[in-house]
């Protein structure tokens, strides 16, 4: 199941986010121009949020984790939804860079489904709806000691799952591919949406769960038109931020990495 749009709608989302991203740049770069800094500031905090809107549907949306320079220490910011904070900054670090990345990004989606390139889709909101909540919900479960093994995390999102009270089947529906059938973690049928669990720890490198991600991509598509990949990591991930956008970018999936 896809969302989908007039061209008319898909044409005033990109003109909101291209007006977003500059808007919040010129901030970022000090340039309030003839509204001044004032009426800079309220034109952004204005649109924040169908900004905010248009990226989730998207699926270019990520959250961040700030940690405080080692000679200042202090508590890590954790998870913070940069739309919240795009006029703060954090220990001397704007977060605009990183939502006007987002906002690139949805313009590119936007673009394809405008243009029916057939490259990319997004997901009813019902799948936007289970990636925040698995965002907002995994990491609390291990607050007490890190997953030991993937079942771990399989375990503490069908919870999630459960609780959400969508109809799903865990490791029973397969995709199969030659002589091999690809078994996804979760399948939610009515969304036509596969799940995938990764557990990134050491011996399981960023590079070859990448790997694995191209290979599940691949076998998934033949079957799911949607798939979420939930990646638990362990301290592997040298840069969260870029897995997302290359996966979204080349394959058009979204890729939710927590941080232990």
């Amino acid at each position: 199941m896809t969302e989908t749009q007039p061209p008319s709608t898909y044409d005033s989302r990109i003109a909101l986010l291209h007006q977003y991203r500059d808007a919040i740049l010129k901030w970022f770069n000090g340039d309030y121009g003839p509204e001044g800094k004032a009426g800079l500031r309220s034109r952004i905090n204005r649109s924040t949020k169908a900004a905010e809107s248009a990226v989730k549907q998207a699926g270019c949306m990520v959250s961040m984790t700030i940690a405080p320079p080692p000679a200042v220490g202090g508590t890590v910011a954790q998870n913070i939804n940069p739309f919240t904070s795009v006029l703060e900054d954090f220990w001397g670090r704007s977060v605009i860079p990183t939502v006007a990345d987002m906002c690139d990004q949805a313009i590119g989606v936007y673009e394809n489904l405008r243009d029916e390139t057939g490259l990319v889709s997004i997901s009813h909101r019902e799948s936007i709806d289970i990636s925040s909540a698995i965002e907002r919900s995994l990491r609390p479960a291990f607050r007490s000691a890190p997953p030991a093994a993937e079942k771990d995390v399989q375990d503490q999102l069908e919870i999630i799952l459960n609780a959400l009270g969508v109809a799903f089947t865990r490791e029973q529906d397969t995709a199969p591919v030659g002589a091999r059938a690809f078994k996804p973690d979760f399948v939610i049928e009515e969304l036509d949406l596969a799940i995938e669990v990764k557990l990134a720890k050491p011996g399981h490198s960023e590079s070859k769960i990448q790997e694995e991600l191209a290979a599940d991509i691949a076998a998934y598509r033949t079957r799911w038109r949607h798939i979420i990949f939930v990646v638990y990591d362990l301290g592997v991930i040298a840069d969260p931020d870029r897995m997302r956008r290359e996966n979204m970018r080349h394959f058009g999936v979204s890729v939710l990495i927590i941080k232990h």
